[in-house]
């Protein structure tokens, strides 16, 4: 197994252990995502985050979700949810509807056609996870997983001025 160090050439030392574990989670999360985006481009003419957008759709079921709700839950904050939206609305695999019980809300229901996408695609996400993670071994993942949920709850904002704005 290569270093980090040695993965990204870097010839100095790293300034902290924190430093070196951050950019360690950085590249790896890049190394999973490369091969799934992919995929999901070739296969379904889609991004990553528009699928994560049909995912949380199909959990809404037929209630919908606002754009702000669909933003709170998305895995990678996508700036522009609305824009997102629009291109996966101009798919055909969710529509915008206004909300009946008060008009100025507006919105964002998964189509057939989007049921139909994930539906597609749900062996190769269970078949992809486990292809990139399986190796590690139940116990290892369950201690991974505590140990990213311990690193995301001590999250502070940065810089640390920004908390009390």
């Amino acid at each position: 197994m290569a270093a980090l160090k040695e993965e990204i050439k870097q010839t100095r030392p790293f300034g902290s252990l924190e430093e070196e574990v951050y950019l360690s989670l950085r590249l790896t999360a890049q190394l999973m995502d490369e091969p799934w985006a992919r995929y999901l481009r070739k296969t379904e003419g889609i991004s990553p985050s528009q699928y994560n957008m049909l995912r949380i759709l199909r959990g809404a079921g037929v209630d919908g979700r606002t754009m702000g709700e669909i933003s709170e839950r998305m895995i990678n904050r996508d700036p522009d949810v609305t824009r997102l939206a629009d291109r996966t609305i101009s798919l055909g695999l969710a529509r915008r509807d206004r909300d009946a019980a008060d008009r100025r809300v507006v919105k964002l229901f998964i189509t057939q056609r989007g049921l139909d996408t994930l539906d597609r695609l749900d062996d190769s996400v269970e078949t992809f996870v486990k292809q990139i993670l399986g190796g590690l071994g139940a116990k290892r993942l369950k201690e991974l997983r505590d140990l990213l949920a311990e690193a995301r709850g001590a999250f502070q904002p940065f810089p640390a001025a920004e908390a009390s704005r």
